[in-house]
């Protein structure tokens, strides 16, 4: 379960996003993309995408998995966008999977996730939120197994497992996000020991999760 830096073009030009700092001064880390060669050790994951990566990414699972399904989180609240460009409303997730390594029922089985963006817990440009993740991890892992995210990041993969009862493993190359991160497990984990853990209850309808 993983979402690695994309690659976007995000210069100093007009509207909304030219003024954002999270996009233009990456120093590299969103425009630089990444090399989906770590994938080729496993045959079920998800992996978060642009569009331009998103043919890669589909020829890598096709050669790799037995079974391949293109997935999207769709913001009902997207940034407003100018200059003749599409609204930033729907991020690509690829799923490849092996047979019988596909698991929920009816409502979690859409390829379809609705979820507003916003209201993220850190300063981590691409944080993705936990209802998102939490249905990912329902689709592709049992209770007690073990995740693994290369990309933590802010550590939201993290958070999620724990709230659901699943051991996972993190890898995160910056220091910065490291701390953010183990910060973030060990509050939830307070949490945890106070309220008990999540239930395994299905998500909302679609139209509940806008609001």
């Amino acid at each position: 379960m993983t979402d690695p830096p994309y690659e976007i073009r995000a210069g100093n030009g007009g509207g909304v996003f030219g003024k954002r700092d999270s996009l233009v001064n990456t120093g590299g880390f969103t425009d630089s993309g990444v090399n989906y060669s770590f994938l080729d050790t496993f045959n079920s994951w998800f992996c978060f995408c642009s569009l331009s990566q998103l043919s890669e990414l589909l020829k890598k699972s096709y050669s790799l998995c037995e079974h391949t399904n293109l997935l999207s989180w769709c913001k009902p609240n997207p940034l407003p966008t100018c200059c003749n460009k599409y609204l930033p409303d729907v991020e690509f997730i690829v799923h490849g999977f092996k047979s019988k390594r596909l698991f929920g029922d009816y409502k979690t089985k859409s390829s379809f996730h609705l979820h507003p963006c916003g209201n993220k817990e850190t300063k981590h440009p691409n944080e993705k939120p936990i209802p998102v993740i939490h249905r990912l991890l329902r689709l592709g892992s049992l209770d007690g197994e073990t995740v693994l995210d290369p990309f933590l990041g802010s550590g939201t993969t993290a958070v999620a497992c724990e709230q659901l009862n699943r051991r996972w493993i993190g890898i995160e190359i910056s220091e910065k996000y490291c701390e953010i991160a183990a910060k973030r497990i060990e509050r939830e984990r307070q949490q945890l020991k106070l309220f008990g853990p999540v239930a395994e209850r299905p998500p909302k309808p679609f139209q509940e999760s806008m609001f």
